[in-house]
Parts: structure tokens; sequence; C-alpha cells
């Protein structure tokens, strides 16, 4: 599921509640997800996402839970977590519910580094406010400089 979908009124990603197809091809996944074959291939080449089944002609057959994953991941890589920190958390999941304080830790830590960002993001954009406040302030008092002595010539 792209980024951008809604969520259900709980908060839960809309991939959690809306109804599914059993399986869903390729071209499905791509349109769904936003993420083009190649992403795809490798998100399952680095062990991000299980396999794709394949049927006996060698049509991959995604399913529900490859689209939930995928929402997930594209949340994380949207936030600039690394491929190996992503890579991590699925290896925290797949050893299985011993490692819930860990993965929540990972992800608590990555909000937190988000947060960092953030406020940086934020300083950033009220320094850069004040900067184009000079500026116009300055092209103002030039433009009254320049009329008043435009005043003074004419008189």
């Amino acid at each position: 599921m792209s980024t951008t979908e809604a969520q259900t009124h709980d908060n839960r990603p809309t991939a959690y509640a809306a109804p599914h197809a059993e399986t869903y091809s390729l071209e499905e996944v791509v349109r769904i997800s936003g993420l083009d074959a190649g992403t795809l291939r490798w998100y399952e080449e680095q062990g991000l996402i299980e396999t794709a089944a394949e049927d006996p002609y060698g049509v991959r057959a995604y399913s529900p839970v490859h689209l939930r994953w995928l929402e997930f991941l594209n949340h994380l890589r949207s936030t600039g977590m690394s491929p190996a920190a992503m890579n991590h958390y699925v290896e925290l999941y797949r050893a299985g519910d011993s490692t819930i304080a860990a993965r929540r830790e990972l992800l608590q830590a990555h909000r937190e580094m988000l947060r960092a960002g953030a406020r940086d993001c934020s300083a950033t954009l009220r320094y850069l406010d004040w900067k184009i406040g000079f500026y116009l302030e300055r092209e103002a008092a030039l433009e009254r400089a320049g009329a008043s002595a435009a005043s003074v010539a004419e008189a």
C-alpha cells in the first residue's frame, strides 16, 4: 500500500482493514505499493519480504501479508531508515515474540531520530523565514529609497 493512503478509524494502516484478494500479481502489487518491480525483487533478494510464490507458469503471486510488509517497509524507507536497519527489524520479527521488546526499542530509537530531525528542520525553517523577511524588508527599503530619490530628482 502506498504511504499516502488513509488509515482506518482506529489508526491501523488500511492494508490491515481492507478486504483482500487471495493473491496479487506483480502488476497489482506495483500499482498498490507504488514500488517498481525491480524494487520488489530487491526487497525479496535482501530478505525484507518473503519470496512470492510462483504458479506452474512462473507467475509471481503475492499475498496480503506481502502488501502489509511493503506498506510498513515503505514507511520506514520514507523516513530514511537504512536497508540494514530494516533487515535487522525483519530478522527480529522472524525470531518471534521473544524479540518484541527489541523491535519496539528499534522503532522508538528511529522515531526519536526522526523527531530530532524534525526539530532541526523546524529551526532551519524559522531561520529561513527570518532571512526571507530580512530580504523583503531590504527590498522594500530600497524601493522606498529609489522612489524618494526619483521624487527629489523630479522636483
